[in-house]
């Protein structure tokens, strides 16, 4: 699939390979470039060789979890809209976040059309 140049690349972050695979596929049909990755170190790994647009990150993953990459993101300097998403979080903690540098929260399990508002509203294509 060929992207105009103007397509904002995405970055999902998310060890459950469904979930990354099912929000890849939905985001590449509304027209961004996709990158995934599996915990938070491969993700910072990535964003170092290759800039995006916004990322949607999962709380909980081995490796480095979702806070602490949120950390290392704003740590490191990258300014870079974040989405967290957790199925084990209750609201008032992914609330929290947006305290701490996260434009946006999502519960799962959550609907494509949440997805698909939420990124429109966030995130540039």
């Amino acid at each position: 699939m060929s992207f105009p140049s103007s397509a904002s690349c995405l970055l999902v972050v998310d060890d459950d390979t469904v979930v990354s695979g099912m929000l890849g596929e939905s985001l590449k049909g509304w027209g961004y470039k996709v990158c995934t990755a599996n915990h938070g170190r491969e993700a910072l790994n990535l964003i170092a060789g290759r800039p995006v647009d916004g990322i949607l990150l999962d709380l909980d993953m081995p490796v480095m979890n979702g806070r602490t990459m949120l950390d290392e993101l704003r740590w490191l300097g990258y300014e870079v809209p974040v989405v967290m998403m957790s199925g084990g979080a209750d609201q008032k903690e992914l609330r929290q976040f947006l305290n701490e540098g996260a434009q946006g929260f999502l519960l799962k399990p959550f609907t494509l059309s949440i997805i698909k508002d939420t990124c429109r509203r966030l995130f540039a294509n």
